[in-house]
């Protein structure tokens, strides 16, 4: 019973590495989806026409 240790909890550490890790989760998935978007067949066309300004919308 005695000698146990005393653990410290801190919750804005915690908040904070889960924030990272959801983030770097966020961020591989969003990897993933614009390589397998370059790959595709589709994109080569988008890609290899200039993209020109439209002048909807004003501004």
């Amino acid at each position: 019973m005695c000698g146990g240790k005393v653990v410290k909890q801190d919750p804005e550490a915690d908040a904070k590495k889960a924030a990272e890790e959801a983030a770097i989760k966020a961020n591989a998935k969003a990897a993933q989806r614009n390589q397998s978007r370059s790959q595709s067949m589709l994109s080569s066309t988008d890609t290899a026409a200039p993209q020109q300004k439209t002048t909807l919308g004003g501004g």
